[in-house]
């Protein structure tokens, strides 16, 4: 049997590693849009100023340690699932019996781009920093003095995170956010405002409610134009506006895509024989039940694995997709679980650089917002995606005092909560 994964990024290692511990004789054929051996998406920051191989996150000899063979880079145009056909653009084509799309997601930028005489340069001036190939060309600039300054529009995960770095490499940073707040989805008012005054002693310039409508310049982006009018300049003109998933090119083959690819709970997409998982599926949250697209590192890894055991025949159910989100580089630790809805809300603060914010429904636990203490995250999170009723022991959830054993010795834990604590 021969299973070709698209896709080279956590879930289709993940799905790749499953696949090939299940069954030394199983065919693998694993396609990368990039010319470079699969790497670790959450580690493309560090890489910016760590200039070593921990990107390469599994080694560089990846494939061949799993006896798989490696097809990069490779452009997929068009699956027909009835033949079981997978085709590039380079006019060449691949078989498959079982299939498991990996495909990620691609940056939505919907700002256009203006030059007054454009060249044939595939350099345009235009960066982002979703993939290690569009990462390179803006470290390749910084390295070469071309780039003193930046322009980030978006003030979300990959802005900020984006704005941390090319500060510590010494650019002039400017973020531009058409929202009241930084990480307006990930962080309330309070968190975002201790997070914003982080960046701003950094030297980070942030320009909020400010949205960017169009860049500008002669041959390459020079500038970007604000929607007030205004004119930002910088040698960097970087979009980090949020991601899509790279589903596009399935919409003519048949599959049934929604924002991404729509899955089953076995992560199966319509058709027989074709599973999908990360960046690319849509699937069912673990708290609510509704169906997102969860692009998060964990969740990529898990689908990863399910997609790979179903696809070698077993009927595994995916329970559902976590929510959670940590930044590095701050400074200072900061991680965002599950979602702001709430009925209750607990709250600490040391009036500085500490806040603690918990969200209840029904006496359940639906999400955290925590900022410089994250000590307790592992027991709140396992206590919020078991669904714990937390109402007889709420009040003691943000105590300094409190952790898993606080509760076991005051006889206050559900049975079997001890059980994979994160």
């Amino acid at each position: 049997m021969k299973i070709v994964i698209i896709g080279a990024g956590p879930a289709g290692v993940s799905a790749a590693e499953t696949l090939r511990a299940a069954d030394p004789a199983v065919k693998i054929t694993m396609v990368s849009r990039e010319p470079y051996p699969p790497y670790s998406p959450p580690v493309l920051a560090t890489y910016f100023l760590q200039d070593d191989e921990t990107i390469y996150w599994k080694g560089k000899d990846f494939a061949a340690q799993h006896k798989i063979e490696y097809l990069a880079p490779k452009n997929v145009v068009r699956i027909d699932p009835l033949k079981k056909i997978i085709q590039f653009d380079d006019k060449s084509e691949t078989s498959y019996d079982r299939l498991i799309l990996a495909t990620g997601s691609t940056l939505y930028a919907p700002i256009k781009l203006s030059l007054a005489k454009p060249s044939a340069s595939p350099d345009t001036g235009f960066y982002n920093f979703k993939s290690m190939t569009a990462a390179l060309k803006i470290k390749e600039k910084i390295r070469r003095g071309e780039a003193r300054s930046a322009v980030i529009v978006g003030a979300g995960f990959i802005g900020t995170e984006l704005a941390i770095v090319l500060r510590e490499l010494g650019l002039e940073v400017t973020q531009v956010e058409k929202e009241s707040r930084v990480m307006p989805r990930l962080l309330d008012e309070d968190s975002a405002e201790i997070v914003q005054q982080i960046l701003e002693e950094r030297g980070i310039k942030i320009l909020l409610n400010a949205k960017g409508t169009e860049f500008f310049g002669k041959t390459m982006a020079e500038g970007l134009t604000l929607d007030n009018g205004e004119k930002l300049f910088g040698d960097l003109m970087i979009a980090a506006t949020g991601v899509k998933p790279n589903v596009d090119f399935l919409k003519k083959s048949g599959f049934e895509v929604n924002w991404g690819l729509l899955v089953d709970d076995n992560l199966q997409t319509n058709f027989p024989d074709i599973y999908a998982a990360g960046d690319c599926a849509e699937v069912k949250d673990l708290l609510t039940g509704k169906r997102f697209v969860h692009a998060i590192y964990i969740n990529a890894r898990e689908q990863g694995q399910i997609a790979a055991r179903n696809a070698l025949g077993e009927k595994v159910i995916y329970e559902g997709a976590h929510n959670m989100n940590s930044l590095k580089h701050l400074g200072i630790s900061l991680i965002a679980l599950g979602t702001r809805d709430k009925q209750e809300e607990l709250v600490y603060s040391n009036g500085k650089d500490v806040l603690k914010k918990l969200y209840l429904n029904n006496g359940c636990l639906t999400g955290a917002r925590l900022v410089g203490d994250i000590k307790n995250a592992g027991i709140y999170f396992t206590l919020m995606n078991r669904k714990v009723n937390v109402t007889s022991f709420k009040n003691l959830l943000l105590r300094k005092e409190f952790n898993m054993g606080y509760l076991i010795q005051n006889g206050l834990y559900p049975a079997g909560i001890m059980q994979n604590v994160v």
